[in-house]
């Protein structure tokens, strides 16, 4: 009887991390900024001033730029009315999905203005700041 309950807990345990799945290396290119990120701050530029607005941790986003360097928000889509391709520390990156990824179903209530490129920079390695229209910028810090 103890053989047989052993024999079913080692099996058990072995198909548990068998059936754990883990991400890939994340591609070079992007390597830096693969994670999971939250929103501190949403910032405009107004004529010579830059508007900032700070986002408390309750209210905070959360995007992932996954393995493959596709940005997905915290729910696995891809996010609203965000290019798909960036440019990362003035590096063009065209995300190229190695698995599949959908559009966030409520894009479909949102209307684009259309920012056809997005701009991401590096000033620390916990730090991302994230230019989406011409003087338009998401601060964000890695989440660990």
């Amino acid at each position: 009887m103890k053989k047989t309950l052993f024999i079913l807990t080692f099996l058990a345990f072995v198909q548990c991390r068998e059936s754990r799945k883990v991400d890939p290396e994340p591609l070079p290119e992007i390597a830096s900024i693969a994670g999971k990120w939250r929103v501190i701050a949403y910032s405009r530029a107004s004529g010579d001033s830059l508007i900032t607005d700070t986002v408390t941790t309750e209210n905070a986003a959360f995007y992932v730029f996954r393995y493959d360097g596709v940005l997905v928000n915290e729910n696995g889509y891809r996010p609203c009315c965000l290019p798909q391709n960036y440019f990362l520390n003035e590096n063009f990156f065209e995300a190229k999905p190695l698995k599949p990824v959908e559009s966030d179903p409520a894009c479909q209530y949102v209307y684009c203005g259309g920012c056809p490129e997005m701009t991401l920079t590096t000033p620390t390695a916990d730090n991302l700041l994230m230019e989406t229209c011409k003087g338009t910028y998401t601060s964000l810090v890695r989440e660990k």
